[in-house]
Order: structure tokens, then C-alpha cells, then sequence
């Protein structure tokens, strides 16, 4: 065989093995993308059902029957999909090194068809609650179980790196925000790997960036800005709302977590008992502040940002924070994730309003933010998910020094993240030897 013949034979060779090893995580994707789609469909029929049928005073009896069908769905046919879907995500990351056995109930099939059917079963009933966080966690199980049925005879994907991937494409296509999924998994889901630079490298460019737009204006690098510049008084309006938001989004965050680890200390009749007694509190919510309170909050958010000037009050916020704190401690299958968006974005525009801000629409921009970091206390991942939402490049920086705020402020309610404490409750209840090893 001739030199030249040896060198195609390699690189044919390599690339065949590129394409074998990538092969898994392109198919996984394309099944996860697809499923996410079907469920997304489901859960929207639903939760237009459950808007416009929010109104009557049938919701006494839909809204708790809603949220204890979703528990019963969990409690007996998989008390793994139980939740939002992120901190079981981040159990199976930290499991997946190991294959620990849980993983097989934690990503399983069973988990899957739970996750879908008792979520979109529980907006359709009245519930405030989102597909956001249960996408991520069948979109992993997706993968997961991908990565066990994949042929011996190809190369075996990493089951670290799958699960990783599928919580990534989860929130990607939960959103449609493919660099809020990136930047997702690189935060959140490996946080090891950035946590000691992440706070400097972040501090650093809010600051330049913030000092050259004020100098400069709100240029583009290559001319044609289109977009008004904020004056000084945005920055102090920014620092006011995300501060004040951040703490309430933390506190929201702790008192969730503290009542349902309350709650999943009771035998199942109890639990029953108080599954009713948060739904009667859910339906008294939906029909004292109006069928704004049920579902993600996506609607909610959408006319804020059309109209924020529209006359605000404390009813809005009221509606989905309770809303979804009722929901959630009722014990469903369900997330915080978009329903975080939407407390924020109410809370924005009514505080911003409240002290007479000018800017509310930034603010309520602010606001989404400055919650959601308050929940998960991953600023890249908030700013880039509001950013990639609503294409406001404009701002960019505004939001970015929201979120890092709001990170900041949160700290004085508790130190840790909703999502990494859940974590951390099932890693101890199911796999407590690997927290051993970390300490």
C-alpha cells in the first residue's frame, strides 16, 4: 500500500470514530428534541384548558383534585419523578460516574411516562407549575437510556457525559435557548469546574462593559444602534429591584425546600391530608386573584412586556408566588423554573411602579432575573436565558449585573441553591456513600 494510501486509510479512520462516538449523543438529542415537542403540545392544551376554565367556581374542586392526582401518579408509579426534575438531574450527575444503581428509578421509563403524564395532569387542573424542570429530567433519562441500550460492538458513550448533555438539551429545548442550555451545564450541572473564577471573571466584565456603555453610549462595535441608552439612574434602578428581588426569590427558594422536607417526613395519609389542604389553598388563590395565577406564567409574562405600564398591584406577584409555593408543597409532579420567571417579572413591574422607576420594562426584565437567580443561584444562566428569550441585547449588561446582585443578596437568606439542597436530600437518601467520599 502506498504512503499516500496509508494517510486516507487514517484519517477515513479517524473520522469514522468520530462519528461512532458522537453518533449517541446526535440520536439521543434528536429523540429527546422530539419528545420534548410532543410533551410541550400536551402541556400547552392543558394549560389553555385550565385558563379558560379557571374562572368558575369549579376550581375548588379541580385544583386540589389536580394536585393530588400528580402526587398519587408519583407515590405509585415512580416516587422519582416526584418534583421539579433539576435537582434529581443533578443527583444523576453525581451518581453517574459510578452507575449507581438508583440511576435505573431515577432516569427509568417509569420515571419518564410519570414526569409527563402527572405534570400536565396537574396544570390541567388549575395548578401554577412548569414543564421547564421536568423536561430536563426526561430529557436525561432519554439519553441515560440511550446510553445502556447502545451495541457493544460501538464505541460506549460516557454515562457522565450523557447525562450531562441530556440535561443540557433538556433546558435547551425546554426554552428554545440552545447557549441558556450551554451555559446551563457548564454552571450548574459542573459548577466544580468554574466556581473559582466564575464571581471575577463575571465581576470584571460587568463593570468594564457597564463604564464603556455610559461613556460611550449604547453603541454597536460596528455602528447602527438602534436602541435607547439608559442614564445613570437605571443602574441604581437595576441594583434596587434585583437586590430586593434576589432576597425574596432566595427566601421563596428556603421556604420550599423547608416545608417539603417537613412534608416528606409524614406517612402517606398525612400527606394526603395536607395534598388537599395546599390544593383548597391553591383554589382560594386562583379565585381571589384571578386566572392569571394558573399555569407556567408564560401568558403572564408576555402581556407584562407588551404593556408594562399597565397599572400594577400586589394581587399579580401575590397570585404566582403562592400560586406556586401551594402547588409545589402539595407534593406534585412539577417546576419552579418558569413560574420563577414569571414571580420575577410581576414583581418587577410592581415595585419598579411602586417607586415610581421609569424604566419598568427593564425592570421587569430585572425582576425575571433577579428571581430565578434567587431560586438556583446560577446568574450566567439566568441573564442568558432572559437574554435569548426576549433577544434584548440592548441590555445585556443590566441584566448581568442583576443577576449578580440578586446571587449576592440571596446569600443572606441561605447559602445554598433550592435546586442543589433537593440534590443533596436524595443523594443522601439513596446514595449516601458518594457524599462520604466527597467529604
Amino acid at each position: 500500500m502506498r504512503p499516500s494510501d496509508l494517510l486516507r486509510h487514517h484519517h477515513v479512520k479517524s473520522a469514522q470514530d468520530k462519528i461512532f462516538f458522537n453518533l449517541p449523543f446526535w440520536l439521543a438529542a434528536g429523540i429527546a428534541a422530539v419528545v420534548s415537542v410532543l410533551y410541550n403540545m400536551l402541556f400547552k392544551i392543558c394549560e389553555e384548558w385550565a385558563l379558560h376554565n379557571s374562572q368558575s367556581s369549579l376550581i375548588f374542586i379541580t385544583a386540589p383534585l389536580a394536585v393530588l392526582v400528580s402526587f398519587l401518579i408519583g407515590h405509585f408509579f415512580s416516587k422519582e419523578a416526584l418534583g421539579s426534575g433539576i435537582p434529581q438531574v443533578l443527583a444523576a450527575a453525581e451518581m453517574s460516574p459510578s452507575d449507581h444503581p438508583f440511576l435505573r428509578k431515577l432516569l427509568g421509563l417509569r420515571m419518564l411516562v410519570a414526569k409527563i403524564a402527572g405534570s400536565s395532569l396537574c396544570v390541567l387542573g388549575g395548578g401554577v407549575t412548569g414543564r421547564e424542570g421536568p423536561t430536563l429530567q426526561v430529557s436525561a433519562a432519554i439519553f441515560y437510556q440511550l446510553s445502556k441500550l447502545w451495541p457493544k460492538r460501538f464505541p460506549k458513550p460516557q454515562l457522565p457525559s450523557m447525562i450531562l448533555a441530556g440535561g443540557a438539551a433538556g433546558l435547551a429545548s425546554a426554552f428554545n435557548t440552545p447557549l441558556g442550555g450551554i451555559v446551563f451545564a457548564i454552571e450548574e450541572m459542573s459548577k466544580s469546574h468554574i466556581s473559582l473564577i466564575r464571581t471575577a471573571v463575571f465581576q470584571a466584565v460587568i463593570i468594564a462593559g457597564i463604564l464603556a456603555q455610559l461613556f460611550l453610549g449604547n453603541y454597536l462595535y460596528l455602528g447602527d444602534a438602534r436602541f435607547q441608552s439608559y442614564t445613570w439612574h437605571a443602574l441604581y434602578q437595576t441594583a434596587a429591584i434585583a437586590a430586593l428581588i434576589g432576597v425574596a426569590g432566595s427566601f421563596f427558594a428556603e421556604s420550599l425546600f423547608r416545608v417539603t422536607s417537613w412534608r416528606s417526613k409524614k406517612s402517606f395519609w398525612v400527606k394526603v391530608l395536607l395534598t388537599l389542604i395546599f390544593g383548597a389553598l391553591l383554589s382560594l388563590t386562583i379565585y381571589l386573584c384571578g386566572p392569571s395565577t394558573v399555569g407556567a406564567g408564560k401568558s403572564v409574562m408576555v402581556s407584562l412586556l407588551e404593556n408594562p405600564n399597565a397599572p400594577a398591584d400586589v394581587t399579580l406577584p401575590a397570585a404566582r408566588i403562592f400560586g406556586n409555593f401551594f402547588t409545589y408543597i402539595g407534593g406534585v409532579i412539577g417546576g419552579v423554573f418558569a413560574p420563577a420567571l414569571a414571580s420575577g417579572a410581576t414583581l418587577g413591574q410592581f415595585l419598579a411602579q411602586s417607586f415610581g422607576f421609569e424604566y419598568v420594562k427593564l425592570m421587569i426584565m430585572v425582576g425575571m432575573v433577579a428571581f430565578l437567580t434567587g431560586i438556583t443561584r446560577t446568574p450566567f444562566t439566568s441573564f442568558v436565558l432572559v437574554l435569548e428569550m426576549t433577544d434584548s441585547h440592548e441590555i445585556i449588561l443590566y441584566l448581568m449585573l442583576s443577576s449578580i446582585i440578586a446571587n449576592v443578596t440571596a446569600r443572606l437568606v441561605s447559602s445554598k441553591s433550592f435546586y442543589e439542597q433537593v440534590a443533596h436530600g436524595i443523594l443522601q437518601q439513596n446514595a449516601p456513600e458518594l457524599l462520604e467520599k466527597k467529604h
